[in-house]
């Protein structure tokens, strides 16, 4: 697999906590523009599990998840959403030994999410689960520019990001604090995968 190209840094959010570790959250623009949104999609969808579209409770009903995700790395569960081991193999181990990398840090286990056009979603959380090593989390976006928000929960100050096709966000030591969320937009017709990236431990 083609290693990408260096692209332009750009850092949002950067501060000590009252442990002196570095908070922060940075993009890589264009670092992985060289892959193709449509050849992943459908190769996620003819793998061995391949998309699911899953059942989540919210407030005491039942709904589907408003986007379609699929897991490779250990078992996981997040919600009442539960997800058997899946090894990283093949392409998706390639990608996340790349991923690594650029983040400079070491992944067993990736999140993707399936947003067909702009009425898919995800709302606000963290990515904290207890098996979760929450120091790095990196994000790589293919296809549809999408609007990433990133809320701090201390006084509620809301950094809107704009990820576009090949961007790697990378947030370390970010989940104690902030949350993060993507949101409907209506006029968005194209699809968008997002690859999360994280280390269970």
């Amino acid at each position: 697999m083609d290693k990408g190209s260096m692209g332009q840094k750009v850092v949002w959010i950067e501060e000590l906590d009252a442990a002196g570790k570095n908070r922060s959250c940075w993009v890589e623009q264009g670092a992985f523009a060289h892959l193709d949104v449509n050849q992943w999609w459908n190769d996620i969808a003819h793998s061995t599990q391949g998309w699911r579209h899953n059942d989540i409770r919210v407030f005491g009903a039942w709904h589907k998840e408003p986007r379609w995700t699929a897991w490779w790395g250990p078992p996981y569960r997040y919600a009442n959403v539960q997800w058997p081991a899946q090894p990283l193999d093949g392409e998706i181990r390639e990608l996340c030994d790349l991923v690594s990398r650029r983040a400079g840090s070491s992944f067993n286990a990736v999140l993707i999410n399936g947003y067909r056009d702009g009425q898919d979603s995800m709302g606000w959380h963290r990515d904290n689960e207890r098996e979760m090593d929450t120091a790095c989390i990196a994000s790589l976006s293919l296809g549809a520019t999408r609007t990433f928000k990133v809320r701090d929960r201390r006084n509620q100050r809301v950094i809107d990001i704009p990820l576009s096709h090949g961007d790697l966000l990378v947030m370390e030591h970010l989940q104690d604090d902030h949350e993060h969320s993507l949101p409907k937009r209506l006029g968005v017709k194209d699809r968008r995968l997002n690859f999360t990236f994280r280390r269970l431990v």
